[in-house]
């Protein structure tokens, strides 16, 4: 159980990027993950309480943001796709830079439920059992669902790397 507002707080700093990457992942939509993080911080502090190990803080806070962007996106019962990625105005990118763009950019490709498994195993370093119970699913789906998204960001990533 979250003792203060400050411990609170403090757990939210930790993971407010984790949290805001998965709502846009899943909302597509720069304004609704910001609404979507909002509410469920809201949610989370009033049901605070019902956190019983500390230690599962991590999987409770992005199980309250993927079902809160969930919601919304049944609420607007249709799916918004992202803009582009902004230009950083730089015009030669380090290889290494690119590469990882151009990964992320196959990543935010993916349809759901395949983008959100990725990043939260491969951005957030969750294991399966925790996505599974973020997403609600179970182990093997979200085993299944990796090992398919995989291969579609290979057949994605063939062209862009020569593979």
């Amino acid at each position: 159980m979250v003792e203060s507002k400050e411990e609170f707080c403090e757990q939210i700093r930790c993971y407010e990027k984790s949290m805001y990457h998965l709502a846009l992942s899943i909302l597509k939509n720069e304004a609704d993950a910001g609404d979507a993080v909002s509410e469920a911080i809201y949610r989370a502090y009033r049901n605070r309480n019902t956190l019983k190990n500390q230690k599962a803080f991590q999987a409770w806070i992005l199980q309250i943001v993927h079902n809160t962007a969930v919601e919304i996106i049944r609420k607007n019962s249709k799916f918004i796709y992202m803009d582009e990625m902004e230009d950083t105005g730089e015009a030669h990118y380090d290889s290494d830079i690119a590469a990882a763009v151009t990964v992320r950019e196959a990543v935010e490709g993916l349809r759901q439920p395949y983008q959100t498994v990725v990043i939260l195993f491969y951005y957030e370093n969750l294991s399966a059992r925790e996505i599974s119970h973020i997403t609600n699913t179970s182990i093997v789906t979200v085993k299944k669902q990796l090992s398919r998204a995989r291969k579609m960001l290979l057949e994605v990533l063939k062209e862009d790397f020569q593979i």
